[in-house]
């Protein structure tokens, strides 16, 4: 295992810990400010953010290089959210939240197939259920990394675990078995170098898979910053709370639609906003 010391500044606004504090702490964990991150099939790395915004880095892989380029995505470093700032620094909606994270970034999952994952554990539920039926799932289908850490799962592992066992962690069996049907027969890490609205239209034919989905395997797995989180939870907490009236999923479509082409990254700083996380009880239109 070869070493390599590195120090970055990211492109644009940066905040390591505001960006990494969802981590699952089990493919990656923060430790007093310092985030320690499996990466690619066999390293790991160790990232703090210094005073002057810098990022000093300690990677460890066999192939340094592609480990490096892989970090280099999954922290989202020459992803520069400074157009989305200087556009809607005056929004009233979106302007406070950017004010106060400038540097916000949505970090990438280790494989699309985690994303994946993500997309439909997190349907329809609350944040910390969603995360704890994930990490059932990646105790038994992630091999394990260095540093105490799992490696994000290829498609071949999660599906490898059957419906009947993903269904024991927690996954309502029809997503159990839409999941491992669609890791089964689509090469998802393909999908992220094609056209958006031919990929959208693609995985929305396959079962459990709706807008929110597809966002989340588009943001996570493969970095595109205008993939909106349509009919996330919070964000239709907060469309409700605007609109005064009982929500559906076009009126979260609505809500981004001024923010792109960063709705991605915009829907991240909404779902912070104090209507979006509010806990009393919503009921969403039929």
């Amino acid at each position: 295992m070869a070493v390599r010391d590195i120090e970055v500044r990211p492109v644009g606004p940066y905040d390591l810990v505001r960006s990494a504090r969802a981590c699952d702490r089990l493919t990656r964990r923060l430790e007093d400010g310092v985030l320690i991150t499996a990466v690619g099939r066999d390293g790991t790395a160790r990232i703090r953010q210094r005073p002057d915004d810098t990022l000093g880095i300690r990677l460890e892989a066999d192939d340094l290089d592609a480990a490096w380029a892989r970090l280099r995505f999954e922290l989202a470093l020459d992803d520069d959210p400074s157009p989305l700032l200087r556009a809607h620094r005056a929004d009233p909606l979106l302007g406070p939240l950017l004010r106060r994270c400038p540097g916000l970034r949505p970090l990438r999952a280790g494989s699309a197939a985690h994303a994946a994952l993500r997309a439909f554990t997190g349907q329809l539920i609350s944040f910390r259920e969603a995360q704890a039926i994930e990490r059932r799932i990646l105790r038994l289908a992630a091999p394990a990394a260095g540093a105490g850490l799992l490696r994000s799962p290829t498609a071949a592992e999660i599906s490898g675990l059957g419906t009947a066992r993903i269904t024991g962690c927690g996954l309502a069996p029809k997503r159990a078995e839409a999941m491992v049907r669609l890791l089964g027969r689509v090469d998802l890490e393909r999908l992220g170098g094609l056209d958006p609205a031919a990929v959208d239209v693609r995985l929305r034919r396959e079962a459990q898979v709706g807008p929110w989905s597809v966002g989340v395997i588009a943001l996570q797995g493969w970095g595109w910053p205008d993939a909106g989180l349509v009919g996330d939870l919070g964000l239709m907490k907060l469309a409700g709370a605007l609109n005064g009236r009982a929500p559906e999923v076009a009126d979260t479509a609505a809500l981004l639609a001024p923010y792109a082409p960063w709705r991605g990254l915009a829907s991240m700083h909404l779902m912070g906003h104090p209507l979006a996380r509010q806990r009393r009880p919503m009921r969403a239109a039929a």
